[in-house]
């Protein structure tokens, strides 16, 4: 499916998304900008579709395309990848229009999709966290989910963190690459 909003809503089960709420974040992720920012209050499915639905609908297009998924907890990550992994393995629907997908590498904090036609050291989706290391890696899309919380804007030393780590990913990406954020304002020194 070419659109993001129907693949979400309708394939991979979101039933509460709505067109007038949703679908502007759906082509906001869909646009060919490389800088993409979602930022909503909490509870509108924005993790939904911009962590768990959009990066299944790009290795949907592209099984060679390596995607970073980033949050303020590393075990954030894990847990976006686990429903990720959830619906790979576990959606009926989806199994049966694009086949079994799960691929070589299938653990709790990397994936690689079957159908790579390309020898690339990054896995099809990493995960990653403030104080996560990521060194000599290359992605094509970075997604940050809720890098900033009410807890880590709180004190402007670890705002800063947040921050540097922001800063410090972006040479993760390759030239062309697309970085999305999402999340919530907490503060004015929230990322």
């Amino acid at each position: 499916d070419t659109n993001l909003y129907s693949f979400s809503k309708r394939l991979l089960g979101y039933k509460d998304l709505e067109t007038h709420t949703h679908g502007p974040i759906c082509s906001a992720l869909q646009a060919t900008t490389t800088r993409k920012l979602i930022c909503v209050p909490r509870g509108c499915f924005k993790s939904s579709i911009s962590t768990v639905s959009y990066p299944i609908w790009l290795l949907n297009q592209n099984p060679n395309r390596r995607i970073l998924l980033d949050s303020e907890v590393y075990t954030n990550s894990k847990n976006f990848l686990t429903e990720i992994k959830a619906q790979y393995e576990t959606n009926a629907e989806f199994r049966r229009l694009y086949g079994d997908q799960v691929g070589p590498l299938w653990n709790e904090s990397e994936i690689i999709v079957k159908g790579r036609t390309k020898p690339l050291k990054e896995p099809s989706i990493a995960c990653s966290g403030i104080g996560a290391g990521k060194t000599s890696q290359h992605y094509d899309f970075i997604i940050a989910d809720d890098l900033s919380s009410y807890l880590n804007v709180k004190n402007p030393e670890v705002a800063k963190k947040t921050i540097d780590h922001y800063r410090g990913y972006i040479s993760l990406l390759d030239p062309g690459g697309t970085l999305v954020i999402i999340g919530t304002r907490y503060s004015h020194i929230d990322i």
